[in-house]
């Protein structure tokens, strides 16, 4: 049904270099499955041997003693090619995009995984070892679901999704495809320069828009970063802004699927993903998987520039590995905003903050965000934007709380001052307002250099939707205080704080 879709499907099996093409993705797997037979050979030999290479052309993955991961590791080979052969056949046709200009280390490494497909759908416990196969046999359970009755007096029908804990619903089959995708991590096409997969053609389209010349006038205007269309533009900016709220904590995030990341983390105790070698168990699958490569006897990746001998357990560290060392300039460093001190690591320069100038995070957060400033450093981030809604419910959880746990126990200085709630100046949405704790992290410097204030006092932001401060200051002068001001005065003495 997958290579139905696909205009002249043609992929050439680069298993040692073998040069077999197919035409069908059941052609591919047949062969695939004749060249494991003829490397792993029947079980019992198998477990005699203590590793086993991915003989692909520039792949450098080893399987530690398990034929059974090798063999699922060579079947997404072959699906990792067909989601190339159909981003080749897309880009045939957009002319306007330029081509990849990312290395092609990575075109021939695919994602690690020794646990195979298993199918969650509701009284289905299926497995595979060839994903195409596990994401055609999800497609049938999406195509043969029957509309259920909502619990509605309209009594409308809706299509509900039957994967294990989820109760998403949808009224159209097309959404619940695209929904069920999220749960079987399903990607539709890949780059044919750079081999990165993507889970629509407009995420592909996007892959490159990213690496054209951006343009001038669509500028960030929260973080600087210019981009070469105003879509990925809107969408960068909608990264800036939390608007979910936990209920258990004053943590903030900008979707729902990072508040039920957050959840899951910080506030569930559950674990139901057990390693099979020792007594660890972990929250996700994605962290049993990386903690499964410790049990691994040697290296599974080898970097692949000539001279360099590094070797690693997994892809994401190798490709962490390549940037850092091999791509041009290298990854960014670590700058403290306060001693100028320069550290090649987040956690080290997190360490350092909180040690050497005793600074603290916001409430409700585990973290410090860092950012890149325009010396190129990634500095620690002191602005977040949340929406009106958002910042609402956190005041009335901090009016909830007695007087004397609002203020922080060092109020009086300007390290640990309280965040501020402000609204970005030029936000074009008067929903939106800015948590600024740049007070909080500023040590000796000023709070905002775009105005003069005491240096003991944290300042607010110019709000976007009121007139200019200096019109407010006359009018005080005048003995009258505008409706903005006094509005804005009520918030900061909810927070302790005073308005500059």
């Amino acid at each position: 049904m997958s290579t139905k879709r696909l205009e002249a499907f043609e992929v050439v099996c680069e298993w040692a270099s073998c040069g077999f093409t197919g035409y069908t993705m059941e052609d591919l797997s047949v062969h695939m499955s004749q060249h494991l037979q003829d490397y792993v050979g029947d079980k019992e030999a198998a477990e005699e041997l203590d590793e086993y290479a991915c003989l692909w052309d520039g792949c450098e993955f080893i399987s530690m003693g398990s034929p059974q991961e090798l063999k699922i590791h060579a079947f997404f080979h072959i699906y990792h090619s067909k989601l190339k052969h159909a981003g080749s056949q897309l880009l045939k046709k957009r002319h306007d995009l330029q081509g990849c200009t990312l290395s092609t280390h990575s075109n021939s490494l695919v994602p690690e995984g020794s646990e195979g497909f298993v199918c969650q759908w509701e009284h289905c416990d299926s497995s595979f070892n060839n994903p195409e196969w596990f994401y055609r046999h999800v497609d049938n359970h999406v195509e043969s679901s029957e509309p259920q009755a909502l619990n509605e007096p309209q009594k409308q029908q809706a299509l509900f999704c039957h994967w294990t804990g989820c109760d998403a619903f949808f009224k159209i089959r097309y959404r619940l495809r695209e929904h069920v995708r999220t749960h079987t991590q399903e990607k539709l096409v890949a780059c044919p320069t750079c081999g990165s997969m993507f889970s629509s053609n407009t995420k592909l389209f996007d892959h490159l828009h990213r690496q054209a010349a951006p343009i001038e006038a669509l500028v960030c205007e929260h973080c600087g970063k210019a981009f070469s269309n105003e879509r990925l533009l809107r969408d960068h900016v909608r990264q800036h802004v939390n608007q979910v709220k936990c209920p258990l904590c004053d943590m903030t995030c900008t979707t729902l699927a990072a508040l039920k990341i957050h959840i899951r983390f910080r506030h569930c105790d559950e674990r139901p993903f057990p390693c099979d070698f020792c007594d660890k168990r972990f929250k996700n699958q994605r962290d049993l998987q990386k903690h499964s490569e410790i049990h691994n006897e040697g290296s599974v990746y080898q970097c692949t520039v000539e001279g360099c001998d590094y070797a690693c357990h997994t892809f994401q560290t190798m490709n962490h590995h390549f940037k850092r060392i091999h791509e041009a300039g290298g990854m960014s460093k670590y700058k403290c905003h306060i001693c100028d001190k320069v550290f090649s690591w987040c956690y080290t320069l997190t360490l350092h903050l909180r040690k050497k100038h005793e600074l603290k995070w916001p409430s409700g957060h585990s973290r410090f965000r860092y950012k890149k400033d325009i010396d190129g450093f990634l500095k620690v981030n002191m602005v977040r934007f949340e929406t009106v809604e958002v910042t609402k419910e956190i005041m009335k959880n901090m009016a909830k709380k007695p007087p004397s746990s609002r203020r922080s126990p060092r109020a009086s200085t300007r390290k640990s001052s309280v965040p501020a709630e402000s609204s970005p100046a030029g936000s074009s949405s008067p929903s939106s307002c800015s948590s600024s704790y740049s007070s909080q992290l500023s040590g000796d410097e000023d709070a905002s250099p775009q105005a003069e204030s005491p240096r003991h006092s944290p300042l607010y932001c110019v709000m976007s939707t009121v007139p200019p401060l200096h019109e407010d200051a006359g009018q005080q002068e005048d003995g009258g205080t505008s409706g903005a001001v006094k509005a804005l005065t009520e918030v900061a003495r909810g927070l302790g704080m005073d308005v500059v």
